[in-house]
């Protein structure tokens, strides 16, 4: 129930507030922002809170297909959920004039943005009861995961959610999707020089199991399947350790609650 959802964090939402905005648009009233380097201009956001606007009141269908095919999870239905969000014209024009104003730090906003960079071991002691946290293809770039995963479930209220979408895959470092599991330490290092963000290796398994660790309870994992073209071999990445789902396993979506 979209209507019972009001506080919201986005981890490593990048260069687009998009999610949270739109999130703004379906009824939250306060979004949180967390991420590493400080990617988010106002006058990009801006337009984007535009156009939002626009697809709200035209009620337009989830973009999808082109370059948006390969985006997971798949749904069932892309139609604009209109039995759920039938709010009127005018109710959206008022969200995009508080949005405007949130964006733009306006204290006389009804609505509230806070991006707060860099947020991994720091203290965010006004970020609580919090009823749902989400990421797309953000935590395979987390070093620390467990302190992640921790300081979720301290900012959630009870019942609250956890909403992942992972990449295992290689973010093409090497030619098959798992390679990068069976590069040793020394030359994954060497490989890492230069990014602006790791890749922590870690498959399923692993994040499912410190979630499980921090208090979660998993409700569901959506899982992307894909090939594994090294059967003969297992994965020598140190200290993690790896099942046969794993090897198969190229994105998941995880859910889990508090």
């Amino acid at each position: 129930d979209v209507s019972q959802i009001e506080r919201i964090a986005e981890i490593g939402p990048g260069d687009s507030l998009g999610i949270g905005m739109t999130a703004l648009y379906t009824g939250a009233k306060n979004y949180f922002a967390f991420d590493m380097i400080e990617h988010a201009n106002l006058e990009g956001n801006q337009k984007i809170n535009n156009d939002l606007k626009d697809y709200f009141i035209a009620k337009k269908d989830i973009p999808h297909g082109g370059k948006f095919k390969n985006t997971s999870p798949i749904l069932e239905s892309y139609a604009f959920p209109d039995k759920v969000l039938n709010q009127s014209s005018e109710y959206y024009e008022q969200r995009h004039t508080q949005i405007e104003k949130a964006l733009k730090k306006d204290q006389s906003s009804e609505l509230t943005m806070k991006y707060v960079v860099p947020w991994m071991h720091q203290e965010n002691h006004d970020v609580d009861e919090i009823d749902l946290i989400f990421s797309q293809a953000v935590m395979e770039h987390v070093s620390d995961i467990e302190y992640a995963y921790q300081q979720m479930y301290k900012w959630l209220k009870k019942g609250g959610i956890i909403s992942h979408q992972v990449d295992f895959k290689t973010h093409e470092m090497t030619k098959e999707w798992n390679g990068h599991w069976f590069i040793g330490k020394k030359t994954w290092d060497f490989l890492l020089m230069g990014r602006k963000y790791p890749i922590n290796r870690l498959p399923l398994s692993s994040h499912i199991n410190v979630m499980k660790k921090c208090g979660f309870k998993i409700k569901k994992v959506v899982p992307v399947e894909a090939k594994n073209t090294y059967k003969e071999k297992s994965p020598i990445v140190p200290g993690v350790k790896y099942d046969e789902k794993d090897m198969i396993t190229s994105g998941a979506l995880i859910l889990a609650v508090k």
